[in-house]
């Protein structure tokens, strides 16, 4: 497991906006530490700290060479896919990006990890889960205060809004990237307070499984390439439970993988979902380039 980050995007959760607002500051080669980058990206310097992180986090951003990466080169550039994240494959792409790139290290642990144990949780149990992965590593950096920073970014990120109770953070809200996805759904239990006798408000997170009508075929297919390149049969539990699996990252069932696969299927030729023996495997057929399904998707 790579050395666990947390913190750096000073409390704001990515918006809508962000990722084509800072690929045209990096284009014209913006320096995020610059002075002028208040000015340049027309946004407080805490903020121009958080888009700098989100823009690494989101795999948008190669911090080495100061330069956005192949991925947004194709999504955000002024001819690119979808520079203003209009559709919704988009944002599930990003999303896949958020997990793969591991710049931050509470989206992979939850959905790569946390859910292979527990598929409902509260914030403790989430606090416990992450200060054991740092016992694991043998890591003594862990921090309550900042681990708790980053799952409120997480639940405010990918929480369902409740225009029931509007917050003085809405505005922010309501431009979350993630939002659209429903990944996290919530609920409050009223509970009694563990060594009291005084009851209190507890949320739960749900990560269920389901089918993800919004979840393009081709953003699947593109993320079965790009996570197992060299594999041209794959098994359904591979793709159902390996880390960065779609049947993870996308928090598919497995009736939800299944019918996702089928789909592939049907809209690539060559593409075959078998089975033998009992066992069900993907057969890509050689050829397939991940930046061509995307450019067709796009084109249509």
């Amino acid at each position: 497991m790579e050395k666990l980050r947390f913190s750096g995007h000073d409390t704001f959760i990515v918006r809508t906006f962000w990722p084509k607002k800072g690929y045209d500051f990096v284009k014209n080669n913006g320096n995020f530490s610059s002075e002028n980058a208040v000015v340049d990206l027309g946004v407080g310097k805490n903020m121009v700290a958080s888009i700098n992180f989100w823009m690494k986090a989101l795999g948008l951003y190669d911090e080495k060479n100061k330069v956005p990466t192949e991925i947004a080169d194709y999504i955000l550039s002024d001819n690119g896919f979808d520079p203003f994240l209009e559709d919704i494959g988009t944002i599930w792409l990003l999303h896949y990006y958020l997990i793969k790139t591991n710049y931050s290290s509470i989206y992979s642990l939850i959905f790569n990890e946390l859910r292979k144990e527990r598929v409902v949780f509260n914030k403790n149990q989430l606090k416990a889960f992450i200060k054991r992965k740092y016992a694991e590593l043998n890591d003594n950096n862990f921090n309550l205060n900042t681990i708790e920073k980053d799952i409120s970014v997480f639940t405010r990120l990918y929480g369902k809004l409740d225009y029931q109770s509007v917050s003085k953070d809405f505005e922010e809200e309501i431009n979350s990237l993630m939002i659209e996805l429903e990944l996290i759904s919530t609920t409050v239990e009223d509970e009694i307070k563990e060594g009291t006798n005084k009851r209190e408000k507890v949320e739960w997170y749900h990560l269920h499984g389901e089918n993800r009508n919004s979840l393009p075929p081709a953003i699947l297919l593109f993320a079965i390439l790009d996570n197992f390149p060299m594999s041209n049969n794959l098994a359904f539990k591979r793709l159902e439970i390996e880390s960065k699996s779609p049947g993870l990252v996308f928090l598919l069932s497995k009736d939800g993988l299944y019918k996702k696969l089928k789909e592939i299927e049907k809209e690539y030729p060559g593409t075959i979902l078998s089975e033998t023996a009992g066992n069900l495997v993907l057969v890509l057929p050689e050829g397939l380039d991940k930046w061509q399904i995307l450019r067709n998707y796009y084109a249509n």
